[in-house]
Order: C-alpha cells, then structure tokens, then sequence
C-alpha cells in the first residue's frame, strides 16, 4: 500500500467509493488504540462522506464532467476528521478545521504523532481557537526528516527502568512515558531510532 506522501506526489483520484475503501483500508492506523467512542469506529461510508462534506468539513468533491471525484487531500482530510473525533472532538468543534490546512499540515497531524486530549465542557470559541492553535504544525510532512531535538533532562525524582530489547540492546524507559495512542504515533517515534541503530557501525572483535 503506497503511502499517504506518495499518493499526493501522484496526485492520486477515486470516485466515492474508491475513497471509501481506501478510508477504510488505511483508518486502523490512524485511530487511537485503546478505548474509545463505538461509533467513530465503524467503517467510513458514502453517506457519511457527503455528510462530511455538507458540514463543511471536507473540501467540496472534484468535478469531471457529471462525476464527483475525491483527491489524496480529501483523503487526508477525512482521516483528520476520523482521527480527531474518535479522540473525543465533536463535529460542531471541529468545523472546518481540516480544510484550512495544507496537504502537509494535515500529513503531520496523521504522521507526525500529534495527540489531543478531548475537553469535556468548554466554550464553543475558546475550544475552537484553541484546538487550531495546538494544531499549527510545521510544513515539513515527514517528521524523521529533521534532526532529532535534544532531549530535556529530567526532573531529578523520576527514575528511569531498563528493558533488554536483544542481547546487546537496552531501552531506557522513564517512569512518567505514555505509550503513544495510534500506530501511526508509534512509528514516529520508533523511525528516527531505528534509523540511529541503523548508522551505528558494529564494534570488530
């Protein structure tokens, strides 16, 4: 399966139901792992595309002649939405929040391990602005791209536990890490240490 990059590179098209399937064939990635809402969790459908779409969440469909056909960005977009309402945002908060953003933006919201914390009772207003300010993500889509930061030191009363991966291989792990939610979040924080080891030169006996 070509990745999500690759099919806007190619400026990738479906009708309805090619988006439909390929929403759905990609959406285990992208939603939170643990428990959550049901209903944001069964399979995209037609009907609930459009209704998307008339709630001004996704952008308005492609014409080609008399067909409506869905882009890579239409893609990305509904998988934002998926995304974001299965971690407890309402659709009346979203908006259209997904539309605003740039290809690349809405490719590091899915990539780039980006995790809300759903509100229980704000303000319609200050949810919203805030929700669009947490998401004011860099342009450069793939996060493994630029140098890992340096990691802050630790406050002095958390302690750190060992786990051997392999022979030969430890991870440290602190006491106050939260597995990430998603596939997705994972793989962007396993990538840029698999590509450390991967640069790392065996010692000769």
């Amino acid at each position: 399966m070509d990745s999500l990059e690759t099919l806007l590179q190619r400026g990738a098209e479906w009708d309805l139901a090619g988006l439909v399937r390929e929403a759905n064939a990609r959406l285990p990635r992208y939603l939170p792992q643990e428990f959550g809402s049901q209903r944001v969790r069964e399979a995209v459908t037609a009907r609930l595309v459009r209704h998307y779409t008339g709630l001004g969440m996704l952008d308005e469909p492609l014409r080609v002649g008399r067909e409506a056909r869905y882009s890579a960005r239409h893609l990305l977009q509904l998988l934002v939405v998926r995304r974001l309402m299965a971690e407890g945002h309402g659709a009346s908060a979203l908006g259209d929040l997904a539309r605003r953003k740039s290809d690349a933006e809405l490719l590091a919201m899915l990539e780039g391990g980006v995790a809300l914390t759903a509100k229980e009772t704000p303000s319609a207003l200050s949810y919203l602005t805030e929700l669009r300010q947490q998401y004011r993500m860099p342009t450069a889509p793939i996060p493994s791209a630029a140098p890992l930061p340096v990691e802050a030191a630790p406050p002095a009363e958390l302690r750190w536990r060992r786990f051997e991966i392999v022979p030969g291989l430890e991870l440290p792990v602190r006491e106050d890490f939260r597995l990430p939610k998603t596939p997705s979040e994972l793989d962007a924080v396993l990538r840029p240490r698999r590509e450390r080891l991967e640069t790392q030169k065996p010692r000769r006996r």
